[in-house]
């Protein structure tokens, strides 16, 4: 099964970095969201913990490495193309902290760079869920559910 007109929903991770009032993105290099910026991520691979998932798209992507503290947001993307399901995502975005390494594009991201919360909100090529993620952030601060779930 593809991307393209699943099945079934794919699950994707976020990895959220921030530094003071900025938060970490990429450069989308492919579809859905290509030439768009947004939270370093991607797909769940099978058999694969969501935090090792959240830890490998960070390194893939952007060269660091880093610890993931908890959830911090849980979003969906449904794209329809003629009234068919082109792409439908579950995204959770995990906090990393103790972030280390050097600073560099990779895997299908084509850049990386810190954007200040504002100026993300306000750039027309930052994606829908990345902004609804600083939205939330900006009114409601950093709430982290930890993970896995403690009762």
């Amino acid at each position: 099964m593809g991307r393209e007109y699943p099945s079934f929903a794919l699950v994707g991770v976020g990895a959220v970095v921030l530094r003071g009032d900025e938060v970490l993105l990429i450069r989308r290099g492919y579809p859905p969201g290509e030439g768009y910026w947004a939270v370093p991520g991607g797909v769940v691979e099978v058999g694969e913990r969501l935090v090792d998932a959240a830890v490998r798209e960070l390194e893939e992507e952007t060269g660091l490495t880093g610890e993931v503290v908890g959830v911090i947001h849980i979003d969906e993307v449904i794209v329809k193309d003629d009234g068919n399901v082109k792409y439908h995502y579950v995204l959770i975005d995990f906090l990393i902290d103790n972030v280390e390494g050097e600073l560099r594009p990779g895997g299908d991201a084509t850049d990386v760079r810190f954007f200040r919360l504002d100026e993300a909100l306000k750039a027309p090529n930052v994606s829908r869920t990345t902004k609804r993620l600083i939205k939330r952030i900006k009114e409601l601060g950093v709430k982290v559910l930890e993970y896995p779930i403690r009762l």
